[in-house]
C-alpha cells in the first residue's frame, strides 16, 4: 500500500516521461490511466461517481467533496475528483434510494462530467503519517518535532488559550473548535491526532504531554477521559477541530505528490473548510 522510495522514483520518473511525451502529442489523459498510475489499495477506495474513461481537464484533491467543493471543481475545470472521505455520506458511500440530497448531488456530477475518486486508504496508509505532517507544517512547527515522530512535538511555552487562537488562524476555522481545559495552562508537549481518534490512542497520547490537538472523537470516551484529566487536577488539555478541517492540511500534501506523479494536467487542493458557524451567546 505504501510506495517505496525506490518505487516512488521510477513511477515519478516514468510519469515525467510520459507527461513531455503525452504533452507533445496532445494525448488526452482517462481518469482511469490518473488511477492506474497513481495505485488503489482497499476496499473503500476507487470510483464512486462518474466514467472512468473520461479525459480529465484537471485534477482537485480534497478531504471530502461536498457539493461546494464541487463547484469550485467545475469552475476550475477540474473534472476528476480525488477525495479522502466518502462523497455520499456513508462510510460504503451506498446510494441513497429517493433522496433529492443524494439525487441533485448526482445531477450534478453528470452534467458537468465530474468523476469522485476515493483515495483513503491508500494515502492514509503512507508512512510517515501525512496528516500529523500536513498540520505540524501549517502551524510552522517542523522545527519542534520530537524524536522524528510528526505526532509529536515539543513548543515553547504557551497558553492553551494563545495556542487555540493560533490553530483557528491558521486552519481557517470558522467556529468548530472545542476545548477541554483552562485556557491559560500553559502547555509546551502537544500530539497531533488528526482524524478520528480512537480512546486507545487518546489514553496513551494525553499523560504523555500537555496538550492534545485531536480531529474526531467520541464525547462519552476521549473527552471524557481529558475532562476528568483536568478534574484530577492536571495541567492538560484538550483541542478538537474536527476531522476534515484536521484532514486538509494532508491532502495538500497529498496535491503536492500527485503533482509529481500526473505532470500533464493542473491539481490543486481544495479544502471542504469548516462547516459550522457559532451562535452569539
Amino acid at each position: 500500500m505504501e510506495l517505496s522510495r525506490r518505487r516512488f522514483a521510477q513511477v515519478a520518473g516514468t510519469a515525467a516521461l510520459a507527461g513531455g511525451r503525452l504533452a507533445g502529442q496532445q494525448t488526452p489523459l482517462t481518469a482511469q490511466q490518473v488511477i492506474d498510475r497513481v495505485g488503489n489499495a482497499g476496499s473503500a477506495d476507487g470510483i464512486k461517481a462518474g466514467d472512468p474513461a473520461s479525459v480529465v481537464s484537471g485534477i482537485a484533491i480534497t478531504a471530502m467533496a461536498t457539493m461546494d467543493v464541487l463547484a469550485r471543481a467545475v469552475r476550475e475545470n477540474a473534472n476528476l475528483v480525488v477525495t479522502l472521505e466518502p462523497a455520499f455520506f456513508g462510510s460504503t458511500d451506498a446510494p441513497l434510494t429517493n433522496d433529492p440530497v443524494y439525487t441533485a448531488k448526482q445531477e450534478f456530477i453528470r452534467q458537468n462530467g465530474i468523476v469522485i475518486w476515493r483515495f483513503g486508504n491508500h494515502w492514509r496508509a503512507r508512512k510517515p503519517d501525512p496528516f500529523a505532517s500536513g498540520l505540524a507544517r501549517t502551524f510552522a512547527w517542523t522545527k519542534y518535532q520530537i524524536d522524528d515522530d510528526p505526532s509529536r512535538y515539543e513548543l515553547p511555552a504557551i497558553t492553551i488559550g494563545a495556542l487555540v487562537d493560533d490553530v483557528a488562524r491558521r486552519l481557517n476555522a470558522r467556529a468548530g473548535i472545542r476545548v477541554v481545559g483552562d485556557a491559560q495552562t500553559q502547555v509546551r508537549r502537544v500530539t497531533l491526532l488528526p482524524g478520528s481518534t480512537p480512546l486507545p490512542a487518546m489514553l496513551k497520547a494525553l499523560p504523555e504531554c500537555d496538550a492534545v490537538i485531536a480531529g474526531e472523537t467520541r464525547e462519552w470516551e476521549s473527552v471524557e477521559y481529558a475532562q476528568d484529566t483536568v478534574a484530577s487536577g492536571q495541567k492538560k488539555g484538550l483541542i478538537m477541530i474536527g476531522r476534515v478541517v484536521s484532514e486538509e492540511p494532508g491532502m495538500n500534501l497529498c496535491a503536492e505528490w500527485m503533482k509529481t506523479l500526473v505532470p500533464e494536467v493542473p491539481v490543486r487542493a481544495i479544502p471542504a473548510g469548516d462547516p459550522y458557524w457559532r451562535p452569539t451567546v
